[in-house]
C-alpha cells in the first residue's frame, strides 16, 4: 500500500512539473519573451481613428461640418500639427478628391507641450477632434459616397516611439434629401445651437493662415490681416502705372472746379465702388477656392501656382507688362460716366474691371492666396481693405486740390516700388513652395531672395549728405534685407552641413557655457557587418543602438543615457554599433528584426549580444544609466 502511495506521489509530481512547465513556455512565448531576456514590444495600436459627418444626407450645394476623431491611449501622444522640431513628423490629415465633394478648411485642435531631455515639444494626447468641411455640388446625383481620408501621425510615449504610419480612414457620405443632425457631441444638436462651450475658438488652430491669424489675436488679427492689406493697396498706389494717373482721373469725375464738400463725396463714391467690385472678387474666388484646400496636397498645383507668381513677379521687374487686352479696355473705358455721384461709381467700377499693369499681377497674387487660404468673408474684407489702400490719394487729391503739390513729383522712386513688390512676388511663390520642399531649401532661397533684394533695392548704394528720405529709406530696407538674407543663408549652411559638418557638431549646445563642442564618449560602428564582424575578430560582446531621425526618444537616449561618462567606460569593452532605422517597411528593418527576432518595430531599441555573438538583452526606449550599465555588466 505504502509503495503504491509512493508511486502515486511520484506520478503527481510528474505531471504536475510537466503542466507547470507548459504552462511557462506558453505564458513566455504568449508575452513574447524570448530565452535571451527581451521585453514585451509594445502595442502598435496606440490609438483609434474614424471619420464622422455631421448628418445623416446631405443636399446638394451645401456644405457640411464633417470630422476625424482620434483617442490616443494614456501615456502615448502623437505629435501635433505643426511640431517645434522640423525633424519630427507632423499629424496630418490629408484627402483625394472625388467628382462632386471637396474637403476644405480643415482645423486641428490646440496642441498641447510635453518635456523631453528640457525640450519642449508640441503633441495631441487623449481625444482629439480634427475638423474639415466638405461642400456638395449642386450637380451631384444622389446616393452613397465615400471620400478617401488619410491620417498621418507618428507616436510617443516617454519610453519609446513607433513608426511613423499612414491610415485610411474614409468619410461615408448620403446626398439626396436634407437629413437631420447626428454626433451631436462633436457637432452639435443643430446649427444655431451655441457650441461656443464645448469647442472654444481659442481651443483650436485652422489650418489656414488668414483665419489662424484671427484665432490667434481675436481683433488685433483682423487688424494685422486688414491693416497689411491696406497698407499693400496705398503702396502699389505709388506706382509708375497709377501715380501720375491719379490727378487725370480725379479731375475727370469730380472736375477741376470743386468744392470739398463735393470733391469728398464724389471721390468715396469712387473708391467705394471699387472697393465693392474687389471685395466680391476676393468673395467669389473664397468661395469657390475651397477647392484648393485638396488640391494643395498635389505638387502639381503648388507648383502651378508659385509659377504664376514668378511670372507676375517679372512683369513687376519691367521684363514684359501684363495687362488686360486693349480692346477690352477700350470697351469698358468708353462707357458713358456721365456725371456726379453715377458717374464716379461707374468710374470706380471700370477702373477696377481694367487693372493696371503695376497693380494688375499684384491683385490676380492676392486673389490666389486668399482662394487657397480665406474664408468668403476674410476674402471680401482683405480684398476691400486693399481697394481702399489703393483709393486713399484719390481721395485725398479729390478732396483737397492743393494736396497734389505737397505729394512727390513722379520719378525714379516709383520704379523701386514696383521692383519692391516684384521681390514680395518671389517671396509668396516661395511660401507655397514651403509644402513640397524642404525646409533647408526654403530657407537658402528666401536667404537669396533677400539678398538679391537687398543688392537691386539700395542696400549698397552710396548715400550724399544731401540725400533725401526715400533714398535713406530704400538704403535701409536694402542693408536690413542683406542681413536677414545672410543670417538665413549662413545659418542653414552651418546647421544642415552643407559646406562644413553641421554646426551641432562643433558648437556648444544651446544653454551650456562651455566654449567647445563635448566630443562623443562612444565611438560608434554605423555598419552593422562590419561592426559584428570586428567583435567576432576581438572576441568582444556587442552593443547595438537603434535610431530614426523622426525618433525624440532616441535623442534622449544618446545624450542623457550614451552620453554618461559611467556608460561610455563600460560600453568600452564592447563593440558599439549604431543602426538607422528609418522606414518599418523597408528591406533594411525587416531584416534586421528577422535577424534578431524582434516581433514588433518601436524604437529606441538597445541589444547586448555576448562575445558569442548570442543575443543576452533587448531593452526598449530611453533606459536610464544606472539600467543599462547593470545589464551591460552581465554580458562577458
Amino acid at each position: 500500500m505504502k509503495r503504491w502511495h509512493s508511486c502515486n506521489i511520484r506520478f503527481t509530481l510528474i505531471i504536475t512539473l510537466v503542466l507547470a512547465t507548459t504552462l511557462l513556455v506558453g505564458a513566455a512565448l504568449h508575452a513574447e519573451v524570448d530565452l535571451f531576456g527581451t521585453q514585451n514590444e509594445p502595442d502598435e495600436n496606440v490609438l483609434e481613428v474614424f471619420s464622422i459627418f455631421s448628418t445623416t444626407s446631405a443636399r446638394e450645394s451645401q456644405a457640411y461640418d464633417a470630422a476625424t476623431i482620434i483617442t490616443i491611449k494614456p501615456d502615448w501622444h502623437i505629435n501635433s500639427n505643426r511640431p517645434y522640431q522640423d525633424w519630427l513628423i507632423p499629424t496630418k490629415l490629408t484627402f483625394d478628391t472625388i467628382p462632386g465633394l471637396t474637403p476644405h478648411g480643415i482645423t486641428y485642435p490646440q496642441s498641447s507641450d510635453v518635456t523631453l531631455l528640457g525640450e519642449k515639444m508640441s503633441v495631441f494626447s487623449g481625444r482629439t477632434v480634427i475638423r474639415f468641411e466638405v461642400t456638395v455640388d449642386r450637380q451631384l446625383s444622389s446616393g452613397d459616397y465615400v471620400l478617401p481620408v488619410h491620417f498621418t501621425y507618428q507616436p510617443c510615449n516617454d519610453q519609446t516611439c513607433l513608426a511613423p504610419k499612414t491610415v485610411d480612414v474614409p468619410l461615408r457620405i448620403k446626398v439626396g434629401d436634407e437629413g437631420i443632425r447626428i454626433n451631436a457631441d462633436i457637432f452639435g444638436a443643430s446649427e444655431k445651437e451655441d457650441n461656443s462651450e464645448k469647442h472654444p475658438a481659442s481651443s483650436e488652430t485652422s489650418d489656414n493662415d488668414l483665419q489662424r491669424l484671427i484665432d490667434k489675436y481675436g481683433f488685433w488679427g483682423y487688424f494685422i490681416a486688414l491693416g497689411l492689406a491696406f497698407i499693400t493697396g496705398l503702396l502699389l498706389s505709388f506706382s509708375p502705372c497709377t501715380y501720375p494717373m491719379i490727378p487725370i482721373t480725379v479731375s475727370i469725375f469730380a472736375g477741376r472746379e470743386r468744392s470739398v464738400g463735393r470733391g469728398f463725396i464724389l471721390s468715396l463714391f469712387y473708391v467705394g465702388s471699387m472697393a465693392v467690385v474687389y471685395g466680391i472678387m476676393g468673395l467669389i474666388v473664397s468661395l469657390v477656392g475651397g477647392v484648393f484646400g485638396s488640391w494643395l496636397a498635389s505638387p502639381p498645383v503648388v507648383i502651378g501656382i508659385a509659377v504664376i507668381f514668378v511670372i507676375f513677379s517679372f512683369s513687376m521687374f519691367g521684363l514684359y507688362e501684363l495687362q488686360v487686352p486693349s480692346s477690352l479696355r477700350q470697351k469698358l473705358g468708353t462707357a458713358k460716366t456721365g456725371g456726379g455721384v453715377l458717374g464716379s461709381i461707374i468710374l470706380g467700377i471700370v477702373a477696377a474691371l481694367i487693372v493696371s499693369p503695376c497693380v494688375g499681377p499684384f491683385v490676380a497674387g492676392i486673389l490666389l492666396y486668399v482662394a487657397a487660404n480665406g474664408s468668403p468673408v476674410i476674402g471680401f474684407l482683405v480684398l476691400f481693405v486693399f481697394a481702399l489702400g489703393l483709393g486713399t490719394l484719390f481721395v485725398i487729391i479729390g478732396t483737397f486740390s492743393s494736396a497734389i503739390s505737397a505729394l512727390p513729383g513722379a520719378g525714379g522712386w516709383m520704379e523701386s516700388v514696383k521692383k519692391f513688390f516684384g521681390f514680395v512676388l518671389l517671396l509668396m511663390a516661395l511660401y507655397f513652395l514651403r509644402t513640397i520642399i524642404p525646409s533647408s531649401v526654403t530657407a537658402i532661397l528666401a536667404g537669396l531672395i533677400l539678398v538679391a533684394f537687398g543688392v537691386f533695392g539700395g542696400g549698397m548704394d552710396r548715400l550724399a549728405p544731401e540725400t533725401g528720405f526715400f533714398l535713406r529709406l530704400k538704403k535701409f530696407l536694402g542693408v536690413l534685407a542683406l542681413l536677414v538674407g545672410g543670417y538665413l543663408l549662413l545659418g542653414t549652411i552651418l546647421m544642415q552641413g552643407l559646406i562644413l559638418p553641421p554646426a551641432s557638431k562643433w558648437l556648444p549646445a544651446a544653454g551650456t557655457s562651455a566654449t567647445v563642442a563635448e566630443p562623443e564618449l562612444i565611438h560608434w560602428e554605423t555598419d552593422l557587418e562590419s561592426g559584428l564582424a570586428r567583435a567576432a575578430a576581438e572576441g568582444k560582446p556587442v552593443l547595438i543602438d537603434t535610431w530614426a531621425t523622426w525618433c525624440a526618444n532616441c535623442r534622449v537616449l544618446d545624450k542623457k543615457t550614451f552620453g554618461n561618462p559611467n556608460v561610455a567606460k563600460e560600453a568600452a569593452r564592447f563593440v558599439p554599433i549604431r543602426v538607422q532605422l528609418e522606414n518599418s517597411n523597408s528591406p533594411i528593418v525587416k531584416d534586421f528584426m528577422d535577424r534578431f527576432r524582434l516581433k514588433r518595430f518601436s524604437l529606441p531599441t538597445t541589444l547586448l549580444l555576448d562575445s558569442a555573438g548570442n543575443i543576452r538583452k533587448v531593452m526598449r526606449g530611453a533606459i536610464g544609466t544606472e539600467e543599462i550599465i547593470s545589464e551591460m555588466r552581465k554580458v562577458q
